[in-house]
């Protein structure tokens, strides 16, 4: 018999008599859709221990189990990367991503092994096999935190709640910047906003701690080259730097302040920064 996850279980009150399954599916455990297909398809929507349709009304005092199966079949390829694991329980999986990597393939037959894969990798050495599922990424030059659900569930609650996350940034700039500020140039004809706080000084580059409130493809870089100074390493916004150098993008992604979509626990998530010397 298939092993599955109990989501919910719950007596029927007199304010969800007369609802459906699936109301109560979407409406009461906010679960999503493929989410709630999911529960239907596989049977784990039941009454008083019976397997019910979606559209079946509960009646007050029925007791109702909502089960997904334990483990998912794996959508991505699982291949061998080590792996600095930051976080990690039942619902989330948190790595300090190295410069370079990238999260996951956007074009096919790409020969890189990418996070995710490396993720499934270590989850089924772990005896888990599940989807990684990535909440966010990160460009393949900047390195730092990347948030991984275990779950389409989890997923879908800390996307949802991705913008009230606080985020955090080291990046080594070109230039001396004396004083911090707000950056709220649109990108792309969109509002975006970059607020910045230099901490350290040294060899004409500045290290500066950035926090960005809304998550604009390649924000940080394009705001800090429109203040004039660009991240070192960045030949795409700041064609004065030296590619043949090949020195790598100082851009880290630092620190994440999130409550945790299960517990609902204050998390504080920090990736070292070692190899950009911040």
């Amino acid at each position: 018999m298939m092993a599955r996850k109990i989501l919910a279980e719950f007596t029927v009150t007199p304010a969800l008599a007369g609802k459906t399954g699936a109301a109560v599916l979407k409406e009461e455990l906010k679960l999503s859709a493929r989410q709630r297909q999911k529960v239907i398809r596989t049977g784990g929507l039941k009454v008083d221990g019976r397997v019910i349709h979606s559209n079946s009304r509960l009646k007050e005092g029925q007791l109702v189990q909502v089960s997904l199966p334990a483990e998912e079949q794996v959508k991505v390829k699982a291949r061998p990367l080590p792996l600095e694991i930051i976080y990690e329980d039942d619902a989330l999986l948190v790595v300090n991503k190295p410069a370079g990597v990238i999260v996951h393939h956007v074009k096919p037959n790409q020969n890189q092994v990418s996070l995710v894969e490396g993720a499934a990798y270590y989850l089924q050495q772990q005896g888990r096999v599940i989807t990684p599922r990535p909440v966010h990424r990160l460009d393949r030059g900047t390195s730092g935190i990347v948030v991984f659900a275990k779950s389409a569930q989890i997923q879908q609650l800390l996307a949802e709640a991705w913008s009230e996350v606080t985020k955090i940034y080291l990046a080594r700039v070109h230039g001396t910047v004396k004083q911090g500020g707000e950056i709220t140039t649109p990108i792309k004809g969109k509002p975006a906003r970059t607020k910045y706080t230099p901490i350290a000084a040294a060899d004409g580059t500045t290290t500066l701690e950035v926090q960005i409130f809304t998550g604009r493809t390649h924000q940080i870089r394009i705001h800090l080259a429109q203040l004039g100074h660009p991240v070192v390493g960045d030949y795409l916004y700041n064609k004065k730097d030296d590619q043949s150098c090949r020195q790598r993008l100082a851009l880290h992604c630092w620190k994440l302040c999130l409550n945790h979509p299960v517990t609902g626990e204050s998390l504080q998530l920090i990736a070292p920064a070692s190899d950009l010397d911040f």
